[in-house]
This record gives C-alpha cells, sequence and structure tokens, in this order.
C-alpha cells in the first residue's frame, strides 16, 4: 500500500508538470469556491501538504484527519474586492473508526445592486441583492500514522432578483508524511470543484417578444440560460519542516485559468506564535500570436501574516489568525479567524 501511494504520488505530480497549460483560459461558474476563507496558510504554499484540522478543509480534506484535536470550530472574515466580504463557520469533531467529520458553512455578502434592463441603463429605481452560500460535509481518516485521505461534498447556491442556481461539487485528496522516508517532509495532492455544470433558471429569464415570420401576439418566452463548469483545479504540494521553519510549494492546474506557483515561508516562536510570508505568481497568459495582451492575476505577489496561540494566558485551545493579502486592481484583503480546539 505504501509503495503503491508512493509511486501514485510521483506519477501524478510528474504528470501534471508536464502537460499544464500556462496559457489556458476560460470561463467557469461558481468562483466563490476558489475564495481562500482561513488566514493560517495565505497563498496557500504547502498547503495541500501541511494543512491540519478544520484549515486543510478548503485546501485538502485529507489533512482534517491529521490534527490531533478531538473537536474544533473555527470562524473567518474575509474583506475581499469590490466590498465584497465573506464569513466561514466550520466545526469537526473526531468519530472513532469512521474518522474525523466536518461541517463548513461559506457566506457571501455582495451588497445591494441597482436593477438596470435594456430599456433602462440608468436603472428603474429598484434594487437586487445577490446571495451566495456553500455547505460542505467532509470526511477524512488516517490509513497510517502517515498517510490519510479525505473528501468534501460542497452544495452551492446562487440568487439574484428571479433567477436561481445550485449544484454540487466534490474535492478529494491524500496526504503522505515524511515522504520516500524524508522525516521532515509532506506531500500532498489534491483535486477540488469537480463536478456538474452549473445553469440558472427562474422567471427573471422570461422574454416578453414576438416570435418571427409569425402572427401570433406578443408574449413571453423563455430564455436558456448556458451552463458553466465548476472552476476545477490539482493541486500538487510539498512542505518541509525544520527546527521550527517551514517551506511549503504548491503548483496549482487550473482548467479554466493560467497555472499557479504558490510559496510559502514560516516560522514558529515555540507553541506561542508564528509569522509567515507567502508568493504567488500565475503562469503567462496568451492569446493567439496575432493579439498582444496581457493578463495579470490580482492576487500575485507577496502576502503577510501571524497566528497567536492564547492556551498560556486563558487556559483553552484558542488560536487567532491573520493574513494580508494583495489585490492588484481592487483594497488589499485582510482574514481573519479564530479557532478553538478542545
Amino acid at each position: 500500500m505504501k509503495s503503491l501511494l508512493v509511486k501514485s504520488v510521483i506519477i501524478i505530480t510528474l504528470s501534471s508538470l508536464v502537460f499544464g497549460q500556462g496559457s489556458r483560459m476560460g470561463t467557469s461558474s461558481s468562483s466563490q469556491l476558489q475564495i481562500v476563507q482561513n488566514a493560517r496558510h495565505l497563498s496557500g504554499g504547502g498547503a495541500a501538504a501541511s494543512a491540519a484540522g478544520l484549515d486543510a478543509v478548503y485546501w485538502n480534506p485529507a489533512g482534517l484527519a491529521m490534527s490531533s484535536d478531538n473537536v474544533e470550530a473555527m470562524f473567518s472574515n474575509r474583506t475581499y474586492i469590490a466590498d465584497i466580504s465573506t464569513n466561514y463557520f466550520g466545526i469537526g469533531s473526531n468519530f472513532g473508526n469512521l474518522g474525523k467529520l466536518a461541517l463548513t458553512v461559506r457566506t457571501f455578502n455582495v451588497g445591494d445592486i441597482d436593477e438596470t434592463t435594456v430599456y433602462q441603463p440608468d436603472g428603474t429605481g429598484r434594487v437586487f441583492t445577490p446571495s451566495m452560500f456553500v455547505v460542505g460535509g467532509s470526511v477524512s481518516k488516517r490509513l497510517s500514522d502517515r498517510t490519510s485521505v479525505g473528501a468534501t461534498v460542497n452544495w452551492l447556491s446562487e440568487s439574484f432578483g428571479r433567477v436561481s442556481a445550485s449544484g454540487l461539487s466534490v474535492d478529494v485528496g491524500v496526504q503522505y508524511k515524511s515522504f520516500m522516508d524524508c522525516e521532515n517532509l509532506d506531500v500532498g495532492f489534491a483535486i477540488r470543484n469537480f463536478g456538474q455544470p452549473i445553469t440558472y433558471g427562474g422567471e427573471g429569464l422570461g422574454v416578453q417578444a414576438e416570435a418571427a415570420d409569425s402572427d401570433r401576439p406578443q408574449e413571453y418566452y423563455k430564455a436558456d440560460a448556458a451552463s458553466f463548469d465548476l472552476p476545477f483545479t490539482m493541486d500538487m504540494s510539498a512542505n518541509y519542516s525544520l527546527a521550527g521553519l517551514n517551506l511549503g510549494l504548491t503548483y496549482t492546474s487550473n482548467y479554466y485559468a493560467t497555472d499557479e506557483v504558490r510559496l510559502l515561508g514560516s516560522y514558529d516562536v515555540g507553541e506561542l506564535a508564528s509569522v509567515r510570508a507567502g508568493f504567488q505568481t500565475s503562469m503567462e497568459a496568451k492569446d493567439d500570436e496575432s493579439v498582444d495582451w496581457e493578463y495579470k492575476n490580482p492576487f500575485d505577489g507577496v502576502s503577510f501574516g501571524g497566528s497567536l496561540n492564547l492556551q498560556t494566558f486563558i487556559g483553552m485551545g484558542l488560536t487567532v489568525d491573520y493574513a494580508f493579502m494583495p489585490a492588484e486592481y481592487f483594497d488589499t484583503n485582510q482574514v481573519i479567524s479564530v479557532r478553538v480546539a478542545f
């Protein structure tokens, strides 16, 4: 089993690096699935290999079982782009032979948007408030003291005005500690946002029109909305730890965007605190050779953060994490999360 797992990780990693396409671009649905909710891993460098507990649910659900805590809860808030904010709540617990289970909820506050139409481009005087949330259930189990596997099923819902869409996405992953008997080297592989395309429907897609070449009076017709795939990604990750210093590397293959390389360095000050610096860069994106244009991922660049463990001061497992992340064309994102563990 160990030999098969090691070979599988090596083959998958090499294949992804060989066949990865940095110039691939496209349109996908449900981009909220790609918004990082926790602060501990910043850019995501090494996260699929080293994230544990509820921090791992987003990056690699296999890491949920790698936490030594029996019960864990986390809340986070992120100031995102264009006055959008997100909230996250998760709770996980150990269920014996079944492994660890977790329930997570992600909500997104978009705010009010003025309604406009073809005939009233300056607004109708009405407003609507988009609603988006994601509810996830995760299960993770240790196969050995070094290996764990996990999966998450997310139910996502979006609505605005009188149209809405919903669907399911699946994340699966594996973590392996002390890879190839290197005591401080961890690796991880995760597939995220796998599922059926999302299609909008509802009364808001009704259009009043006259049928061409017909004597029929004007009436309402339903416009069929196009379907869009979920933002499917694959993460190949490694993390190396030595004397409180952690160095993480992740290669992310995006099916509908440029591929990304993520780095993270952190230093633990005993069990009291840690400081971190992350870096993300995207592969070059080009159209055909006759068109000269450039794409820049707004989240490329350097990020900073840290954690403070308050257990020494208050006698319970309470940790506060903070992250300061770039956003090229928007205000800088800030994420703060609070974790409680027993």
